[in-house]
């Protein structure tokens, strides 16, 4: 059986520490790896108008970066956005950089959360949405000749913007949003708990099943 490449193209290691636990049961023969576990450090600038427009950016052009180097490779991305309702679906695609920040720099998760309550200040509605689209790319030797892939799936989870950061887990947005089937924010859960009902972990599951009915016939005939 030949070894399964699939790295995870971000250099994000809070979205790493999500995504990898949920990766590691695809099936026999298969490796996980994120771009810091292979010592790769690349930018990949964020230029589409929607989430699987970007998401697909990453899985292509980790892809073309790797690609000789793996004979078995599948490159995996996702890109997540926060819709709030109020705000007419924003930050939405730009929700990594929301925040106004001096040119050359990049907000933090601070600035993007304060910015957030910033603009919701006064309004009753904070309905919000978070979206994630999780995209791959892949080419797995069949019968000696490549078979190449692409696919991209999607999850979201329904919630509403708190008056006030709770909670000191996650990352991003996590301490301002309300899940509403759980009754607490992402950042007051832990990994496992968030992991179970979050719009990442919803794609990347999706994801996870989209690979195996790809990659287990291949699997068969190596």
């Amino acid at each position: 059986m030949k070894q399964i490449t699939v790295v995870l193209a971000t250099n994000n290691r809070d979205k790493v520490k999500e995504i990898k636990p949920l990766l590691e049961d695809i099936g026999p023969g298969i490796e996980v790896f994120s771009l810091n576990d292979l010592e790769i450090d690349i930018e990949i600038e964020e230029t589409e108008e929607t989430l699987e427009g970007n998401a697909k950016l990453k899985t292509d052009a980790v892809f073309d970066l790797l690609s000789k180097r793996f004979d078995n490779l599948v490159t995996f991305a996702d890109d997540t956005g926060l819709e709030v309702t109020a705000l007419g679906g924003a930050p939405g695609v730009y929700s990594a950089r929301y925040a106004p920040v001096p040119e050359g720099t990049s907000p933090t998760y601070e600035d993007n959360v304060n910015h957030l309550l910033t603009k919701m200040n006064g309004m009753e509605d904070r309905k919000a949405c978070f979206r994630t689209v999780v995209a791959l790319k892949g080419r797995i030797e069949k019968n000696s000749k490549p078979h190449t892939f692409e696919s991209a799936v999607e999850g979201s989870v329904e919630g509403a913007i708190t008056l006030e950061k709770t909670g000191g887990n996650g990352f991003g947005y996590d301490p301002v949003f309300w899940v509403n089937s759980a009754r607490s924010t992402f950042a007051q859960m832990s990994i496992e708990e968030k992991n179970r009902i979050s719009h990442r972990s919803r794609a990347v599951r999706k994801a996870v099943e989209e690979l195996r009915r790809i990659l287990t016939p291949k699997l068969s005939v190596f």
